[in-house]
């Protein structure tokens, strides 16, 4: 039952040889694989599908599940295009150029709906990225996709004016001015081809700004790294030295007892004290890379008052030491 109507019109299709209508059987059958096509790419989503909830994920999930709904969608008007084709072709009423103009008719209306069906079909794909990603509360790559989304609305309304239009070179037909309805759909195709052309220039314009946040965004990671490690360094450097203090008091205790090792034992304390407060400061100055990177201006005054308040009571134990 699945390609039956398949089937059928390929049935239909064949016999318009005798009328000398190669031409309505070459159209039909390009139309009817590109039918097959979609089903088996219908075929291969639902199994991905079924894979993704295996595995437990939500937001690919909801992709799929818009995907497949609008890929079903697809099909049953192309099926319902494609039967409209059948009748015409079918026909005893029509003679040979009625038949001709209302198969040409129908086949823009097919092109033309599939052309919508397509734009809606990524309109809707679009939103539902856009929701899961304000559900995770991803403002940037919501503020980009919104973007997308409005040039992309745009398009689909601009596309169903040009398509009304569309009536005007029906009518033409229908009265046989046929140099008039020729005239109305080369003007009709200049805009649609116009709109296009402006839009795939938009598209072009955003994809750059996107790749450019994201270059910029690779630079910021990476002078975010390059500090990190220069942070990382200096606490190793702190390390090397303190192992290298430490070779030379334990080297003094051999050679001390009692009061004077108290004092070389009190010093090294006070000594670690003091390095324990200045990886506590390189700690920080980490964090607030982080936080200038992120531009959260509250957290980077908080860091910035912490360290201030440890240099401050770093330079009271060196005071109290003299």
């Amino acid at each position: 039952m699945k390609n039956a109507f398949i089937v059928s019109l390929v049935s239909l299709a064949l016999p318009l040889l005798s009328f000398g209508q190669e031409e309505f059987e070459e159209r039909l059958s390009e139309l009817i694989e590109q039918l097959e096509d979609k089903k088996f790419l219908l075929q291969d989503l639902e199994d991905e599908l079924e894979s993704v909830k295996s595995e437990g994920d939500g937001f690919q999930q909801t992709l799929l599940e818009a995907e497949v709904e609008g890929v079903t969608d697809w099909i049953r008007q192309n099926t319902e295009s494609l039967e409209k084709l059948s009748q015409i072709i079918e026909s005893q009423d029509l003679g040979p150029e009625q038949k001709e103009s209302s198969f040409d008719s129908q086949i823009q209306r097919h092109h033309q709906s599939n052309h919508l069906l397509d734009l809606d079909l990524e309109s809707q794909r679009m939103e539902v990225e856009l929701q899961l990603h304000e559900d995770e509360g991803d403002e940037e790559t919501v503020d980009r996709l919104e973007e997308r989304l409005d040039r992309l609305n745009e398009r689909i309304e601009k596309t169903k004016e040009i398509h009304a239009k569309w009536e005007q070179v029906e009518a033409a037909r229908q009265a046989e001015e046929y140099d008039k309805a020729e005239e109305l759909e080369y003007a009709l195709w200049v805009q649609e081809s116009e709109l296009d052309l402006k839009l795939e220039l938009g598209e072009s314009k955003s994809k750059v700004a996107e790749n450019q946040w994201f270059a910029d965004d690779l630079k910021r990671e990476l002078e975010r790294v390059e500090k990190i490690l220069a942070l990382s360094s200096e606490m190793q450097k702190q390390a090397e030295l303190r192992l290298a203090e430490w070779e030379k008091i334990k080297e003094r205790l051999k050679n001390s007892d009692g009061e004077e090792r108290d004092e070389l034992i009190e010093e090294y304390e006070r000594s670690e004290e003091k390095l324990h407060l200045q990886n506590e400061i390189t700690n920080l100055r980490k964090e607030l890379v982080f936080a200038e990177s992120e531009e959260d201006q509250e957290a980077v005054e908080e860091l910035n008052q912490y360290i201030e308040d440890l240099k401050q009571e770093i330079q009271e134990f060196e005071a109290s030491s003299d």
